[in-house]
C-alpha cells in the first residue's frame, strides 16, 4: 500500500501564477493529494527534506530529439529524465509519416517519461541527419512531402502529436516544404514549428507561411546573418512576427544558440515563449547538456528565474492542451515534480562560438518524481556511430 511522500519545507513555483512560496507537498496514489504551509506526516510516510531548495512541475522540454536508434541523433529519454528533473519530452521533428509508429510502438509507448512529437513534414523525419558526407537531409526531395501519409498518422495518433515540424535549414532548395507543412496544419489544425537557420532562405520568405500560433524555433542561432541587424537590433521583420502572433521556441543547441546573441535580443525584450534545449546525441555532453542548464543561461542572460521556469511548464502544457496534465503543482493533479538546488558557484557557460557568460545561480537536478515514484538513475548506453558530424558543421555558422 502507499503510504505516501511528503516534500517538506521546499521553495515551490507555482507555473500558473509564476511566484514562489515555502510549502509542504503530501503525495499518495500517484497524485498531489495536498499543499499545506506545514504538513505534519506520520512516521509511514516518506519525508523528503527540501529546505532550501526549489520545487517546480516536472519540467518540459519542448524541443529536443528522442527518437533513440529511428534517428541516429536522438537521445534516451529514459536516461535523462530521472538525472534532470524533466518528466515530458517533446521531439521536434525526428520522425515522418514512414518512422511515426516505429517511434510511437519502440520508444514513446514503454517510456517511463511522457513522450510528444511535432511530426516531420518530410515522410523520412530527420532519420538522414548528421550523417558525415550522406549530404541528403529531410526536404531536399519534394516527393517525401506526403500530406496524405502524414494526415492519416495525425489523424490517428493525436494522442502523441503536438504539430508539424519543418526545417527550413541553410540551402533549402525551395519554399515547397514550407508550402505543404501550411496545408497540413490547416487540414489538422495544428501548430507549424519552423527550423531557421542562417539564410537562405531568407526570413521575409518564411514568414508569409506561418500563422497565428505557429513557432519559430533557434532564434538566436549564430552565422552570418541572425537575429541582429548590424547595429545589433533585432530586426523589424521578426518584431513584426511578433504581432501576427507567431510565437518563440527557444531551441539553445550548438550552432543554433549564441549566447551573446541571446543576451542582446533578450535586453532588448525579445523573449521565447518557450524554453526548450533541442538535445541530441551531439550536444548531451557538451555545450547542452539538459534542460536544467538552459534554463540557467537564460536566467543568466536576464530572464527572471519565474518567467523562465513558466516557459518550460505550464506554457507549453497549455499550448499542447495538457495543462490539466502536466506543467503545474496543484492538488489533483499527477505528482510529476523535480526537486533542485540553487548554487551560486559563479559557473561560466560557454557555446559553440566559444562566447562565455557568467552565471550567478544556476539549477542543480536534485530528484525527480514521475507519477508519484522517486526516480532512480538508469544506466543504459546508447551506441553512437563513427559517422556522426560533431563538428564545426558549415561555413554560414562562422562568425563575420
Amino acid at each position: 500500500m502507499d503510504k505516501g511522500i511528503c516534500i517538506k519545507g521546499g521553495r515551490v513555483f507555482f507555473s500558473e501564477k509564476k511566484i514562489i512560496e515555502k510549502k509542504d507537498i503530501f503525495i499518495s496514489n500517484g497524485k498531489i493529494l495536498s499543499i499545506e504551509d506545514e504538513f505534519e506526516p506520520d512516521n509511514t510516510i516518506k519525508i523528503i527534506d527540501a529546505k532550501n531548495k526549489l520545487v517546480t512541475p516536472g519540467l518540459i522540454d519542448f524541443h529536443m530529439h528522442a527518437f533513440r536508434y529511428g534517428h541516429f541523433l536522438s537521445i534516451d529519454t529514459e536516461e535523462l529524465c530521472p538525472r534532470s528533473g524533466t518528466t515530458t519530452f517533446v521531439d521536434g521533428g525526428s520522425s515522418g509519416s514512414s518512422n511515426f509508429l516505429a517511434f510511437r510502438e519502440y520508444v514513446i509507448k514503454p517510456a517511463k517519461p511522457n513522450i510528444f512529437a511535432f511530426l516531420n513534414i518530410s515522410a523520412i523525419g530527420q532519420s538522414t541527419d548528421g550523417v558525415i558526407g550522406l549530404d541528403f537531409h529531410d526536404n531536399d526531395d519534394d516527393r517525401l512531402l506526403h500530406v496524405s501519409s502524414a494526415l492519416e498518422v495525425i489523424e490517428k495518433n493525436r494522442k502523441f502529436i503536438v504539430g508539424i515540424k519543418v526545417r527550413a535549414y541553410t540551402g533549402l532548395k525551395n519554399t515547397k516544404p514550407l508550402e505543404k507543412a501550411r496545408e497540413l496544419a490547416d487540414l489538422v489544425n495544428l501548430p507549424v514549428m519552423v527550423h531557421l537557420a542562417p539564410p537562405p532562405p531568407e526570413f521575409d520568405e518564411i514568414i508569409p507561411y506561418l500563422k497565428e500560433g505557429d513557432i519559430i524555433t533557434h532564434p538566436y542561432h549564430g552565422g552570418q546573418k541572425t537575429i541582429l541587424d548590424e547595429n545589433g537590433q533585432v530586426r523589424q521583420e521578426y518584431w513584426e512576427a511578433r504581432k501576427r502572433g507567431i510565437e518563440v521556441d527557444l531551441g539553445l543547441d550548438r550552432f543554433h544558440g549564441d549566447l551573446d546573441i541571446m543576451k542582446r535580443a533578450l535586453d532588448q525584450g525579445f523573449y521565447p515563449d518557450y524554453i526548450s534545449s533541442d538535445l541530441a546525441m551531439v550536444n548531451l555532453y557538451s555545450i547542452t547538456f539538459d534542460l536544467p542548464t538552459t534554463i540557467s543561461k537564460v536566467v543568466a542572460a536576464g530572464l527572471p528565474l519565474t518567467d523562465a521556469l513558466a516557459r518550460c511548464t505550464y506554457s507549453p502544457a497549455l499550448k499542447m492542451g495538457k495543462e490539466k496534465e502536466i506543467g503545474s503543482i496543484r492538488e489533483g493533479a499527477p505528482a510529476d515534480i523535480a526537486v533542485f538546488q540553487m548554487t551560486t558557484d559563479g559557473h561560466m557557460f560557454e557555446d559553440f562560438f566559444n562566447h562565455k557568460m557568467n552565471a550567478k545561480e544556476r539549477l542543480v537536478p536534485f530528484m525527480t518524481i514521475r507519477n508519484g515514484e522517486i526516480l532512480e538513475p538508469v544506466t543504459r548506453v546508447t551506441e553512437t556511430l563513427d559517422c556522426l558530424h560533431r563538428g564545426n558543421p558549415w561555413g554560414h555558422y562562422k562568425n563575420g
